[in-house]
């Protein structure tokens, strides 16, 4: 939440600084609002929806002028570092700070643990087992078992967007190069990244819409659910 915090704080001051210098020289680059005259035409798909554009080699589209990339984030326990950890996390926050060029965005998503498949899959895999380790496998599966009685059982997942309004080949290659800086950066304290890849960022953007449904966003591409297509108020019959 340190990290977060501090990034955040960072990222307005930019974006103020960005906004003043900007509209002295009449050159702000705006996100337009979707026009949404069209969708009642036909066809909805997910442009005309949510101004998504597309997905390509780990960038997102939106309204046709933003390039984003996501990243996830480990987390770090700021408060149980010891004094020289904590000076060297400032430090790096501080470097980081100071190279930021991009509009940033966080994104903390909290998301219900599902241990169904991994039961499945400990059962599956010691049916051939000896009689010591399928006892093992049952105590793990009845300590797993109570785990999922509690309906409150989260993890926690953090994100960065960073985006750029350059055209997509410059925005691609910019984004890229700055997320491998970032990713030595943070290397340094010990805090993990992960570059999201164009499945991953579908399924972020389904889940944050979709909160509590539990479809899955294969079977939804798979039945042509990113292609909706609406012709009439009336259904044909076969």
């Amino acid at each position: 939440m340190i990290i977060a915090f501090i990034f955040i704080l960072v990222g307005i001051i930019f974006m103020i600084g960005t906004l003043i210098y900007t509209r002295k020289k009449n050159n702000l680059q705006e996100v337009k609002p979707i026009d949404k005259s069209n969708i009642k035409k036909g066809k909805k798909t997910l442009s005309n929806l949510w101004g998504i554009d597309g997905f390509n080699n780990q960038v997102i589209t939106i309204n046709k002028n933003q390039h984003s990339i996501i990243i996830e984030l480990e987390s770090i326990e700021y408060s149980l570092l010891h004094d020289g950890e904590k000076a060297n996390v400032d430090r790096e926050l501080i470097s980081i700070a100071q190279m930021l060029k991009f509009p940033i965005q966080f994104l903390e998503v909290k998301k219900q643990i599902e241990i169904g498949d991994m039961l499945e899959e400990i059962k599956i895999s010691t049916i051939n087992a000896n009689d010591n380790v399928k006892e093992y496998a049952n105590q793990i599966i009845a300590h797993l078992e109570k785990l999922q009685e509690d309906q409150n059982l989260f993890e926690r997942k953090n994100y960065m967007v960073i985006s750029s309004f350059n055209n997509r080949k410059v925005a691609e290659s910019e984004l890229k190069e700055f997320y491998q800086l970032l990713r030595y950066h943070l290397l340094n304290i010990k805090v993990s990244t992960r570059l999201l890849n164009d499945r991953e960022i579908v399924e972020l953007i389904y889940e944050q819409l979709h909160k509590g449904n539990k479809n899955k966003v294969a079977d939804i591409e798979q039945k042509g659910g990113f292609e909706l297509y609406v012709t009439d108020k009336t259904r044909k019959k076969d």
